[in-house]
This record gives C-alpha cells, sequence and structure tokens, in this order.
C-alpha cells in the first residue's frame, strides 16, 4: 500500500514538474514575439519617416527648380521675336506648366504680360499694315482664310517666306489667327481666349473675370473704318458687364481700367461712331425695333449708370426741337467760328443730356483698352 502511495506520489511530482515547466518556458516565448514585433515596427516607422523625408526633400526640390524656372522664363520669352519659330513657344508652354503652380500672384501677372508681348513679337510683320503700296496678293491670301475658303497657291507663292510660315500655323491649326484691322489691311493675332486659358487658373477670381472679358472682347478689332463691329446688343452687354464687375469687384483687379472701359462703352452706345449710329441724324426713331426694346430693358437695371442713361437717352429722343433748345441750348457756330452744322448740334445737345465722358476729350486718359488682355498706356504701344 505505501509503494502504491509513493508511486503515485512520484507520479504525481512528475506530472506537476512538467507542467510548471510548461508554464515557465512560455512567458520567454511571448517576450521574444513582442520583441521582434516592436522591432519591426520600430523599422517600418524608420522606413516611412526616411520616405517622408525623401518626399519633403523632392518636394522643395522640385518647387525650387520650378521657381528658377519661372524666374527664366521672362527671359526666354524676351528671345523670341519675329524670327523664331512656333516651336520656342512651344518649350515655353511647356515651363509655364511646371512653374505657374508654384509662382506668385505677381509673378502670374507679370509672366502673362511677358507673355502677351512675346507673342505680339513674335507675330510681328511690316507688311501687315504698312501704308506702302498694297499688296493685293497678300490680301487675297489672308481675306481667304478669314472666310474659311481655300488659299490660291500661287497667291500664297508670292509671299514673304516669314508671312508663308505664319499662314501654314493658321492653316495647321496652331493658336494664331487672322486679324482684319479694317479698310483692306490684315495682320495676324493670337487666340486670345488659348492665352488666357494658360494663366487664369493661377489667378484670383476679380483677375480672372478681368483677363477673360478682356480675351473675349478683343479678340477681333472694335472698331474698323470708324465703324463699330460689334452688334447694339453685344454693346450693350459689354458695357452692363463692366458695371456689374465694378459692384462686384469695387477694389478688384484693375478697377479703374474696369471703370475706363465702361465709359468707352457708355459713349458707343450712346452716341455710336462716325460711320454707326442706333438712329436717325435727329436722334428721335431707332433705326431697328430691337434697339427700342434692348434700351427700355436697359432703364429697368436697379442701382446702374445704365439704367438713368437709358432713361435720359429716350427722355431726349422724346423732346421737340423747341424743347431741346430750351433745355440744352446750342451755340450757333462752333469753336472755329463756322455755322453749326444741324447733327453737330443735335449731338451737342445730346452731350449736355447725357454727361457721359468723351472718349475724345478726356484729359489724361493715355490707355488703350481695346487691344489684348490688359489696358496699357499709349506711349508703350508707339
Amino acid at each position: 500500500m505505501q509503494k502504491t502511495i509513493l508511486s503515485l506520489t512520484i507520479g504525481l511530482i512528475f506530472l506537476l514538474g512538467v507542467s510548471v515547466g510548461v508554464s515557465a518556458c512560455q512567458p520567454k516565448s511571448d517576450a521574444l514575439s513582442e520583441a521582434n514585433e516592436a522591432k519591426n515596427t520600430e523599422q517600418v516607422n524608420k522606413q516611412a519617416s526616411l520616405e517622408k523625408s525623401a518626399t519633403k526633400t523632392t518636394t522643395a526640390t522640385d518647387s525650387a527648380l520650378d521657381a528658377k524656372t519661372c524666374l527664366a522664363l521672362s527671359k526666354s520669352m524676351g528671345k523670341v521675336d519675329n524670327s523664331s519659330k512656333i516651336d520656342a513657344i512651344y518649350a515655353i508652354q511647356k515651363q509655364l506648366t511646371a512653374c505657374l503652380p508654384t509662382a506668385s500672384n505677381a509673378e502670374v501677372l507679370n509672366l502673362l504680360k511677358d507673355y502677351q508681348a512675346m507673342y505680339k513679337r513674335f507675330l510681328w510683320q511690316e507688311t501687315d499694315i504698312s501704308d506702302s503700296e498694297f499688296d493685293q496678293d497678300f490680301f487675297d491670301v489672308m481675306n481667304a482664310l478669314e472666310e474659311g475658303e481655300k488659299v490660291a497657291e500661287e497667291k500664297l507663292n508670292n509671299l514673304s517666306p516669314r508671312v508663308r510660315y505664319l499662314i501654314g500655323l493658321i492653316q495647321n491649326d496652331a493658336d494664331v489667327r487672322v486679324y482684319n484691322l479694317g479698310e483692306g489691311y490684315y495682320a495676324f493675332n493670337h487666340d486670345l481666349k488659348a492665352m488666357a486659358d494658360i494663366f487664369t487658373p493661377y489667378l484670383r477670381q476679380d483677375q480672372k473675370a478681368f483677363i477673360q472679358r478682356m480675351a473675349k472682347d478683343n479678340q477681333d478689332i472694335f472698331l474698323s473704318d470708324a465703324a463699330i463691329t460689334t452688334s447694339f446688343e453685344e454693346l450693350v452687354e459689354r458695357a452692363v458687364f463692366w458695371e456689374d464687375y465694378i459692384t462686384r469687384y469695387p477694389n478688384g483687379y484693375a478697377v479703374q481700367d474696369a471703370k475706363m472701359l465702361l465709359d468707352s462703352y457708355r459713349y458707343y452706345l450712346f452716341f455710336g461712331s462716325d460711320n454707326t449710329g442706333w438712329t436717325d441724324d435727329d436722334i428721335r426713331e431707332f433705326l431697328e425695333p430691337e434697339y427700342k426694346q434692348t434700351m427700355v430693358a436697359l432703364t429697368k437695371r436697379p442701382n446702374s449708370i445704365l439704367a438713368k442713361d437709358a432713361k435720359n437717352y429716350l427722355n431726349f429722343m422724346a423732346l421737340s426741337d423747341s424743347e431741346r433748345q430750351q433745355l440744352y441750348p446750342a451755340p450757333s457756330t462752333d469753336e472755329d467760328g463756322d455755322g453749326m452744322h444741324y447733327r453737330s448740334m443735335t449731338y451737342y445737345r445730346l452731350n449736355q443730356a447725357m454727361q457721359i465722358p468723351s472718349i475724345w476729350h478726356t484729359e489724361g486718359d493715355n490707355r488703350e483698352c481695346l487691344e489684348g488682355l490688359f489696358c496699357q498706356d499709349i506711349v508703350e504701344l508707339l
């Protein structure tokens, strides 16, 4: 019996010993696993940190390169002239896509002005607007391009190599357009919308609105042979845009130029031009019924100087001769002492009634706003 108990006791001790041994070894295995996991985590974190640091370094390097590219672009643009090829401009466009996202607002505007000046030099041809003997072949080719007709090869071959090159760009849908100057003269012009589209994504909203509108309105010439080339409705739309722009952005980009544009379009809207009128010579009847409808609609604009102008204009049209003379007396002679023509007298009175700054007699007004994407000092254009 004692032997049996002793055997059982020894067996139990053996079993307990094995169990205890197993329990004692288990924490060492867990500790090792946790240590390995911690080591792996540390390595992963270290690698991520290195990658993040490398990314920052790469980004900083890229930004530095883009900034350097932007600084060099103005010089590159300055080298492009009317002997350059379009590939030079394409190379500059490619560099612009790299640097514009990192450029400051002032840098973007300066680059746009440099780009416009560059394209003007690139397209300049003395033949286009020369006062020398009229070039019939040049006129015929440019007129055909403007009308979308086939260009006569024999006439094209009579033109200078540079002109043929520029015409080839038009035919191949490059950003070059025919520009009709009127009176039988043509020039080459850049697609202003295509130019604006490169830069406007990186400008403030007020700048973007200004430049996009200039690109739209100045794509073609406004005055040709002393005639207004736009419709009456479009002229009203332009004036309305600039009035709204000034209201929306009272301290916005080039707001003084916007005011000048508004006054210019106000003048052409109510006074016409030498070869364009919206009414009869007496300013009593509109030449087209829709002109009156548009003018009446304009009177309903709230808080609008254009609405006030339209009301004054319609009121003036309704006055009799005696009423006009009484309200807006006109001298019988002009500044030279000659008898004033009846039509001149009518417009003299209209000027008193409307009180719109004249585009011909504005002191200190030396800005050209009907060409390109910016208003420029006229002396800079000479």
